[in-house]
């Protein structure tokens, strides 16, 4: 009984730490299942926050392909829009004799007959000046990264010129695509650096040249500024953590 006592005794009246506080025995017990639960909560929210940063850093690098393949063997005179891959492709024609055909000519010639330019998928070919503009249904930004462009009918000794207009964050961005009559007969890959952080793309035929192909438009969406303002305040979070911890840690 007094040998318990004794013991109990010892355990209150622990010699001073190294910091010249009298240790406070079993007082400390609670304290110390309540920092490992602050650090476990810790180390859960810096694993949340981590795996939103590469949700939205994949998300930012995630990049779109419209080939056009949903909407194989569509052709017409009218405005036409169809859904892919996230993003609105709107057909209009400028000449009331414009037209637009969705197909692949090596497997089908149709209105390509006696040939068009193809690779061998489906294509978007738009006829007697005609355009398409690209945008996101929800109205947010996205980056142009290439597309591939030909001519429509083959053995027309004509070369093929396009006009790029954008509208976005940087205001309104032009290019212009120019591929001789040679070519043109198969289809060559464009990229784009200047096309960044646009609400809208427009690709137009040249008014000399109007016909041309366009298939594989590679485009990657932007992140919200909403999910860019949680990262930044997560990750705020995460440092702040970091340095309450370090400064804990120091001998005072």
């Amino acid at each position: 009984m007094f040998g318990i006592l004794g013991v109990l005794a010892a355990k209150r009246n622990r010699a001073p730490d190294r910091c010249g506080a009298a240790d406070p025995g079993w007082a400390s017990v609670a304290p110390v299942h309540f920092t490992k639960g602050l650090t476990m909560i810790q180390k859960a929210t810096r694993k949340a926050l981590l795996a939103l940063a590469a949700c939205i850093l994949a998300t930012s690098a995630h990049a779109e392909t419209i080939d056009f393949e949903s909407q194989d063997g569509g052709y017409g005179y009218y405005p036409y829009s169809f859904l892919e891959d996230n993003f609105r492709v709107n057909y209009s024609s400028i000449s009331p004799f414009g037209f637009y055909l969705l197909d692949d000519p090596a497997d089908h010639l149709g209105m390509c007959s006696p040939g068009c330019a193809s690779n061998g998928t489906t294509a978007f070919y738009l006829f007697n000046e005609s355009s398409v503009t690209i945008n996101r249904p929800d109205a947010e930004m996205f980056s142009l990264i290439s597309l591939d462009v030909a001519k429509t009918f083959l053995g027309n000794d004509k070369p093929v010129t396009l006009t790029l207009t954008a509208t976005g964050l940087n205001g309104v961005v032009t290019s212009t695509i120019l591929i001789d009559a040679e070519a043109a007969d198969a289809f060559s890959t464009f990229k784009f650096e200047d096309f960044t952080n646009i609400h809208s793309l427009t690709i137009t035929g040249g008014q000399e040249f109007p016909e041309f192909a366009i298939d594989n438009v590679i485009l990657s969406p932007v992140p919200e500024p909403a999910s860019w303002a949680t990262l930044i305040i997560g990750l705020g979070v995460i440092g702040g953590a970091f340095r309450r911890r370090r400064l804990a840690r120091r001998p005072g």
